[in-house]
């Protein structure tokens, strides 16, 4: 197991663990991801970042608040039974971008599929919310501008541009910082639109 105290931006400190065995995936699953779900609303960053060849060599990120959890896919023999459990909660809500796309790619063949299907495309969701048909070919950046997120300044200490061997046993502080940037984003945007979201459906008409 790896376990990294980084900073994003120089300023925003995230737990991360990245695993390779079931056992402590599972481990990490009950204690550490599900707990922060008692903050409401449910939201959780999903990402997958993969090497076309080979294709086992991918990785799964999960981000909440400021706990990011990397599952390296390529070194476990299923994908434990809580986390899968987890990934099928229809009471939590799986942003990201392109989500979909990464996880019918970005699963090795070896292991069976995940189901998730509270997962939910963050420029679709910001089109809908803000009304703007324009955002569903919004990138990331374009996302973060549009609910108050500078995506430069939090990539700048990110490291987004960094290559990472998604293959390696061990990965430094940098390579850390840059395989989960982008869900540390994307959590931070799909919890300001569901935020919203909720104000308006409770909000009298």
């Amino acid at each position: 197991m790896g376990k990294y105290d980084i900073k994003i931006a120089d300023k925003y400190p995230v737990r991360v663990d990245v695993l390779d065995s079931a056992e402590l995936i599972s481990s990490r699953t009950i204690n550490d991801l599900i707990p922060k779900l008692q903050k409401e609303p449910p939201v959780v960053a999903l990402d997958l970042h993969w090497m076309e060849w080979p294709p086992t060599n991918s990785l799964l990120v999960l981000c909440i608040d400021s706990y990011c959890l990397v599952v390296q896919l390529k070194h476990v023999d299923e994908i434990p039974v809580n986390l899968r459990r987890f990934l099928a909660d229809e009471k939590i809500c799986f942003v990201g971008v392109d989500v979909e796309r990464k996880l019918s790619r970005g699963i090795p063949s070896t292991l069976s599929p995940l189901d998730c299907k509270t997962a939910v495309d963050l420029p679709l969701l910001a089109a809908r919310i803000r009304k703007k048909p324009s955002l569903l070919n919004g990138d990331i950046k374009a996302l973060a501008t549009e609910v108050g997120i500078s995506y430069e300044a939090v990539a700048s200490g990110g490291r987004r541009d960094l290559r990472v061997n998604y293959e390696a046993k061990v990965f430094s502080g940098d390579e850390v910082k840059a395989l989960v940037l982008d869900a540390f984003v994307c959590y931070n945007i799909g919890r300001k639109l569901v935020e919203e979201l909720l104000r308006d459906s409770s909000a009298p008409s």
